[in-house]
């Protein structure tokens, strides 16, 4: 019997190959980022879409300017500063230096 390359081909196989495939990453668009639940907390329906809106076009805003931190939902309807739970961390601190 005589060899030729096309009757080895078929009687050696190939090992499996150890690369792994490459799997396309899908890329997040600016509407798909996740707000963490803590954010919208607490606010109706049409309060959460507003903040939704304001936090996604903070994003894109350069984390240097203090604009990027002003959030209109933040205010009351007579424009005053929401009152906010006083975090463990602060409450730690006045309790310690006053």
């Amino acid at each position: 019997m005589t060899i030729t390359r096309g009757s080895i081909k078929t009687l050696v196989e190939k090992p499996p190959s150890t690369k792994r495939k490459k799997v396309k990453k899908t890329k997040k668009t600016k509407k798909d980022k996740k707000i963490p639940e803590k954010y919208l907390a607490g606010l109706s329906a049409a309060e959460k879409a507003k903040r939704k809106k304001e936090i996604l076009k903070n994003a894109k805003k350069s984390s240097k300017d203090p604009s990027a931190y002003a959030f209109a939902t933040d205010l009351t309807p007579s424009g005053k500063l929401r009152k906010t739970k006083t975090s463990k961390h602060t409450k730690a601190y006045r309790k310690m230096y006053g």
